[in-house]
């Protein structure tokens, strides 16, 4: 690897986080406010609130003098990037196992999609 050639896994991390991950965490947490009941039914509706948040942000700050996208902005790169998505994905997990819960493979896609953001996450801020 060159000097200042950036390593692909960094690439992918940024990519993935920046372009993937929210907009499919909230396929899954509509499809699980969709089927579920009760308080699972709640968390996955808070999960899917705060991607959608986090989605129309990064929207928003493609429109001339939208207001308040700095502030929004602000928020979400809190936590280098990441704050925004584990509270959302943290939400879909307890969603999981809160009481009305169906379609158990939603859980696992989520926690595959997880353990990929985790996984370039990891690799990149420790690499």
């Amino acid at each position: 690897m060159e000097f200042l050639e950036p390593d692909p896994v960094l690439l992918a991390f940024i990519g993935f986080r920046q372009t993937v991950y929210l907009e499919g965490l909230v396929v899954l947490a509509a499809l699980r406010a969709i089927v579920a009941r009760g308080a699972c039914r709640a968390l996955a509706a808070a999960a899917l609130v705060v991607a959608l948040a986090a989605v129309a942000v990064k929207l928003a700050a493609l429109l001339p003098g939208a207001p308040l996208v700095g502030a929004a902005g602000f928020v979400r790169n809190a936590g280098g990037g990441m704050a925004v998505p584990l509270v959302a994905s943290v939400l879909l997990l307890a969603a999981g196992v809160a009481p009305g819960r169906r379609w158990a493979w939603l859980d696992w896609a989520h926690l595959l999609w997880l353990a990929a953001l985790l996984g370039l996450w990891g690799y990149a801020r420790w690499a």
